[in-house]
């Protein structure tokens, strides 16, 4: 196998354009980053992009854009999984630090490990979760409320509504990142809420609009409001509202230990189409003699 490294995002793309495209669901952070960086001039550490080839053939592709995890994305998982060590080998001879991988679950793991022994170190779930995708909705019973785009007067609350789900999933925002995040997505007409009688009982986001489909993020009900299906209505009315302004598909991911969201979800028309799991290193632990 031969590790191909691009100098810039475009010429990276422009190799890897059918690739991401023929399974775009499953590409979409890949292809999201390309579709918006490719212009981009990189002042201080360039990202790393490269593809393992084998006859000419794309078995994997990889992107880290600092300070992200490296993210991985293969068509066919043992050709993935067979080409992960080549990656890593590679990385190795040019010196190239990595503190986090991201990827199909397979392909993660075969990369973990051959980093972790390279490198004598450890690894530890970040995030294990699984992609879905929908193309018709299943309409929900039906629920008090209505779908409304995010405004100005929402900051009010919208930033600590970020703070505790992020929390939740243990991608903590500080506040200040979460005001940022809220402004921002306000701003790009991108955060929506789901509200009842005047008063806001939910919040999801659109995210990553690509070529065919466009992702669903950020979706939170504050635990005292929990139960009342306000995240499935929210959810359904934002993925229809998506899917009329002429994208094919809408996705989202949830974490694998929730069953609640993952339930929530199939029932509206999600269906499952690939795990994915992130990886950080770290230093073995040493024992202290007694």
């Amino acid at each position: 196998m031969e590790v191909i490294r691009y100098e810039t995002i475009s010429a990276f793309y422009d190799e890897v354009k059918t690739f991401l495209l023929e399974q775009e669901d499953r590409a979409q952070i890949m292809l999201g980053h390309c579709l918006r960086n490719k212009d981009r001039v990189w002042e201080k550490e360039q990202p790393f992009l490269a593809t393992v080839k084998k006859e000419g053939k794309i078995k994997l592709a990889a992107m880290l854009i600092p300070p992200h995890a490296i993210s991985l994305l293969e068509k066919e998982e043992s050709d993935g999984v067979e080409a992960a060590p080549y990656l890593v080998d590679y990385l190795i001879k040019e010196n190239y630090a990595v503190q986090k991988v991201y990827a199909p679950k397979a392909v993660g793991k075969a990369f973990s490990e051959h980093w972790t022994a390279a490198h004598q170190l450890e690894e530890k779930v970040l995030m294990d979760v699984r992609l879905y995708t929908l193309q018709t909705v299943v309409q929900p019973a039906v629920r008090p409320g209505k779908l409304r785009l995010a405004t100005e007067e929402d900051l009010s609350f919208l930033p600590q509504w970020i703070v505790e789900m992020t929390s939740e999933i243990n991608q903590l925002m500080t506040r200040k990142e979460a005001e940022e995040y809220a402004d921002a997505r306000v701003k790009d007409g991108f955060l929506f809420v789901w509200e009842v009688e005047g008063k806001a009982v939910c919040m999801a986001s659109k995210t990553r609009p690509n070529v065919k489909g466009i992702a669903v993020n950020m979706v939170y009900t504050p635990k005292e409001l929990r139960g009342n299906g306000y995240a499935s209505a929210c959810v359904a009315a934002l993925s229809e509202h998506l899917l009329q302004e002429g994208y094919e598909f809408c996705s989202l991911f949830t974490d694998l230990a929730n069953q609640t969201a993952n339930k929530i979800y199939q029932d509206i028309g999600y269906q499952p189409v690939c795990d994915f799991v992130e990886y950080k290193f770290y230093e073995k632990r040493t024992e202290t003699p007694s």
